[in-house]
């Protein structure tokens, strides 16, 4: 397991895609926050309130990190080695997890860094700092467990971005409908943007959802992994 985290870890780091992707979500992460300028109360915040439209790169990045591996037959030499599927499986699952939430988060970060120094405006503190930082890591980690699944599941670099870009948009529009104020607390990308707008609570942000989201994402894409007549 060591050996292909450390594997996984490097791959992640040489990877063309997931620098690039990373810098052009910065950079546009900076772009959105003309428009929400006014929405929330600091820059952190209104980056995060913008965090939901970057989601698409998240589906992008997945599909080339896990669907590359998968199309290769990268994850097929892993087996032939000796490693164990479960093994192969939680290490490709983690690393892709750090890389979904280095891209979404470095932005955050950067933008709390220039507001607080460069405008001097303070982390919120409604319900301390760290239960701010907790609950934005794992409404982030919960929508990353999405495109990973699809990933498995498919196990087509171009099914996996297809399906999850429809999912994205529908979750989009969703967010925008009729039903909105309803489905805003049990999306995930919603959650973002009620913590953006310090509307969060155990009852707005049910982080016991979440939870339950990433065990049946992830119970379903371990099932499809581990019985897949890898070709």
């Amino acid at each position: 397991m060591a050996n292909l985290l450390r594997t996984e870890w490097y791959k992640l780091w040489h990877s063309w895609y997931f620098w690039g992707i990373g810098i052009f979500t910065f950079f546009l992460s900076s772009i959105l926050l003309l428009d929400s300028k006014g929405k929330t109360s600091n820059l952190v915040m209104a980056s995060l309130y913008n965090t939901p439209l970057l989601y698409f790169l998240i589906i992008v990045f997945i599909a080339l990190f896990i669907g590359n591996d998968l199309g290769g037959r990268t994850l097929n030499a892993y087996l032939t080695a000796g490693h164990k599927r479960g093994y192969v499986f939680w290490a490709k699952v983690m690393v892709s997890q750090i890389g979904c939430i280095l891209i979404l988060t470095v932005p955050l970060l950067i933008h709390e860094i220039i507001g607080r120094f460069g405008m001097k405006e303070r982390f919120p503190e409604i319900s301390g700092t760290f239960t701010v930082a907790f609950q934005i890591l794992f409404v982030v980690i919960t929508m990353c467990a999405l495109p990973v699944v699809l990933a498995f599941v498919f196990r087509d670099m171009g099914k996996t971005l297809a399906v999850s870009m429809v999912l994205f948009f529908l979750m989009i529009f969703l967010m925008n409908g009729q039903h909105a104020e309803s489905l805003i607390r049990i999306l995930p990308m919603g959650q973002l943007r009620l913590i953006a707008l310090q509307k969060f609570d155990r009852t707005t942000v049910p982080l016991s959802l979440d939870f339950l989201w990433m065990f049946i994402l992830y119970y379903s894409a371990g099932r499809s992994f581990l019985h897949a007549d890898l070709k």
